[in-house]
């Protein structure tokens, strides 16, 4: 069996005897990006966030970044894979991210999750919390899986039928059937993607309410103390009842939450009734200030 923190063959990294053998396949590396993964993506993805779920030492990543993704982050448990991949991406010059962790990290929304062939290697009740929680995490999710059959009973099967069974409750919206067993390390793989209920909506249809905030993060980017914007003196009065120091630490917890809308956009999607944000006022107007376009939600 392959080394784990060497699945994955970078261009420019010495190649190993297998690395030799998979080069051109329809089935590994670029073989399967091309073959499985990328049919499934759209043309224009510039304002998208992709996740690679065991994404080894990111070559995914870099295929993502390269065809134009605004947002691209792999997670790997395995720390020898990452370490390897972040030299690769560095020297490369890539703006990807690779995370050490697994499927229990706290990630950003994406608009794509992949899964391929790693599904299998998490624990059934790992696996079965993670689409759980995936469902509203991500508005679609690829798998690539394979005939691999593993006979413990608490390890998540890989077959068309246990695939579907798992992603119940969820639209299949695409398959790709097995490629003819052609060349060195032929091996059956299915390409399947799902839908989740999570959609993607153009940033000014939706409706705040209000626009109290306006000017508050230009005013921020600009260095302005937060006591002296517009928001604060808005908020001030509004906020009668509040002392100033928990007037002081909502507005900090606040800036707080702007600089990580900056680095991973949003964490859990904006909660909309029709075109009414129930939930997400401040997330959205961080979204707009900063540029984007579309904005992740999730309508009841």
């Amino acid at each position: 069996m392959k080394p784990y923190e060497t699945y994955q063959y970078l261009e420019g990294t010495p190649m190993t005897e297998r690395d030799k053998l998979e080069i051109d396949s329809k089935f590994w590396n670029e073989g399967k990006w091309k073959n499985f993964i990328l049919p499934f993506l759209p043309e224009d993805c510039g304002e998208l966030t992709l996740i690679d779920m065991g994404c080894n030492a990111g070559l995914f990543l870099s295929m993502a970044e390269e065809k134009g993704f605004g947002q691209v982050i792999g997670v790997d448990s395995n720390e020898e894979a990452v370490k390897r991949g972040l030299v690769w991406r560095d020297t490369d010059k890539g703006a990807y991210q690779i995370r050490h962790g697994d499927e229990s990290c706290d990630l950003p929304m994406a608009d794509y999750t992949i899964l391929a062939n790693v599904h299998y290697y998490i624990p059934i009740e790992k696996w079965l919390a993670y689409l759980d929680k995936l469902q509203y995490k991500t508005r679609y999710c690829i798998i690539v899986t394979t005939d691999r059959h593993i006979r413990q009973r608490c390890w998540p099967k890989a077959d068309l039928e246990s695939i579907r069974r798992y992603f119940r409750g969820w639209e299949e919206v695409g398959f790709i059937d097995e490629l003819p067993l052609e060349g060195n390390h032929a091996r059956r793989l299915w390409g399947l993607c799902f839908k989740s209920s999570i959609e993607r909506v153009p940033i000014d249809s939706l409706d705040c309410g209000n626009h109290v905030q306006d000017r508050f993060y230009a005013e921020l980017d600009a260095g302005k103390d937060f006591k002296r914007t517009r928001y604060y003196r808005i908020l001030k009065p509004y906020r009668k009842d509040w002392s100033e120091e928990k007037l002081d630490n909502w507005v900090m917890a606040l800036m707080a939450l702007y600089e990580d809308v900056k680095v991973n956009r949003l964490t859990s999607p904006l909660i909309v009734e029709g075109n009414l944000i129930l939930d997400g006022n401040h997330r959205h107007a961080m979204m707009k200030h900063l540029g984007h376009k579309s904005i992740l939600v999730r309508k009841i």
